[in-house]
């Protein structure tokens, strides 16, 4: 399937082409009601809205603060939760939400401010994300794509990441090859230069990137080869070593169920719906997609494991998720979109929900950029 097929189907439907169906192995198997958890989300989301600034200039913990990324994670996860914001708001809304995001872009290189700590690329990702969803467009073109945008360039800048500590540098490669890789500049010679190193460095022992590389922690290749995978998925590209991916990300799990092994002194109750656990369910569901039958009562007990924790999590009064960041937010909306796609008869809604990275509409270049 192509890229513009793959986006009119999926916008049909609201579904991706297949969806893994997992076993019941919790001794609990308590239900979540997904349209209740959208409705407390958004219930949080519109309490950090100012009728003093414009529509979608959210804030981040409170309505006194805001950044661009509070409005990117709010537009990205409402979509994420199964609402057409192209539908549900007004032209005012929309045209408001689009010039306050690209009034933090600077026109000397596209790129954006207030970014809660990344890179410009890793930004740029997310805006593209957001105006994607909401029908905007960029206002400046973006000249970040130009130290890789050649096949010349491609691949000795593919070379200088630190694939060592590639669950940050990684994001480099997703909101830069990746996004793009659908932008209506990029050509059939450089996506194959690309995907032909790809595969070249991928280890076939494990699934990670990249071959012959000593990570800094246990974390590092499951963190950056979330943000790789993707390409392979919108591309419709083979991926040489699903059943090694599932293998490892199984064996990284932790025996309380969650994959993070990194706990926040600051915090009584720990935040269990980090971006770490989003980046194991989504590579289990994508690669059990290309090894149908590989492992799957394994893959059930770890996701069913996981599962439980997040009910318990939910459901407590104590677990205090509204006073984090919206990003932090947007990783508990897309685990949440993962569980239902792999455990549906538990995370159970009318309303299809997707994810920040199998979800291609949140990568729609080609429909944003000024070139």
């Amino acid at each position: 399937m192509y890229r513009r097929e793959a986006l009119l189907w999926i916008g049909k439907s609201g579904l991706l082409p297949f969806v893994a169906k997992l076993p019941e192995f919790s001794i609990r198997s308590v239900t979540i009601d997904l349209s209740e958890v959208r409705r407390r989300i958004n219930g949080h989301f519109a309490s950090l809205l100012s009728s003093e600034r414009p529509y979608g200039a959210y804030g981040t913990t409170s309505s006194q603060e805001v950044d661009l990324y509070a409005s990117c994670d709010v537009a990205i996860a409402r979509h994420i939760m199964g609402e057409a914001l192209a539908e549900t708001l007004t032209e005012d809304q929309k045209q408001q939400w689009i010039d306050y995001i690209n009034s933090y872009q600077a026109p000397e290189d596209g790129s954006y401010t207030a970014r809660f700590g990344h890179s410009k690329l890793h930004a740029n990702g997310m805006v593209i994300g957001a105006l994607g969803v909401l029908g905007g467009r960029q206002r400046y073109p973006v000249r970040l794509y130009d130290a890789f945008d050649t096949v010349e360039e491609a691949v000795p800048w593919l070379e200088q990441i630190d694939w060592a500590k590639q669950w940050s540098a990684s994001h480099l490669f997703w909101g830069g090859i990746h996004c793009y890789s659908l932008s209506s500049a990029c050509t059939v010679a450089w996506r194959e230069a690309v995907f032909a190193w790809l595969n070249k460095n991928l280890d076939g022992k494990t699934g990670w990137w990249r071959k012959g590389t000593t990570y800094t922690d246990r974390h590092q290749p499951l963190g950056g080869s979330v943000h790789i995978l993707p390409m392979y998925q919108h591309h419709d590209r083979a991926f040489l070593y699903p059943e090694r991916v599932i293998d490892s990300v199984l064996a990284l799990q932790l025996p309380n169920g969650r994959w993070l092994d990194r706990p926040n002194p600051k915090v009584k109750r720990q935040h269990v719906m980090h971006y770490l656990e989003l980046d194991a369910l989504y590579a289990l569901q994508y690669m059990g997609t290309l090894a149908p039958g590989y492992r799957t009562k394994e893959i059930g007990k770890a996701v069913h494991h996981y599962a439980d924790m997040v009910v318990n999590y939910w459901n407590d009064p104590q677990s205090d998720w509204q006073n984090q960041h919206p990003h932090q937010i947007l990783s508990m909306v897309g685990t949440f979109g993962l569980l239902q796609k792999l455990l549906p008869e538990r995370f159970v809604d009318t309303t299809p929900w997707t994810d920040i990275f199998s979800d291609i509409r949140l990568y729609d270049t080609s429909a944003v950029e000024v070139l």
